[in-house]
């Protein structure tokens, strides 16, 4: 037998508190879901502001000699 659901136990929520659990709930599991694709987002945009900063700063060293 499973155990009750804890909206069954004591007062039941309203309607509006059920959506917006269900909401975060699908929206948590959104998030872990592409929680990799962020990282390596990040990761790439990273990347090419590292490579813009080099070669603006060998720029302007060349500029300077």
């Amino acid at each position: 037998m499973e155990p009750p659901r804890r909206e069954a136990v004591g007062r039941r929520l309203s309607v509006t508190a059920v959506r917006c659990r269900r909401a975060t709930s699908d929206i948590t599991r959104w998030l872990s879901r592409r929680r990799r694709i962020a990282a390596d987002q990040f990761l790439r945009g990273a990347c090419y502001g590292a490579g813009t900063a080099v070669v603006g700063l060998l720029a302007v060293w060349l500029q300077t000699r």
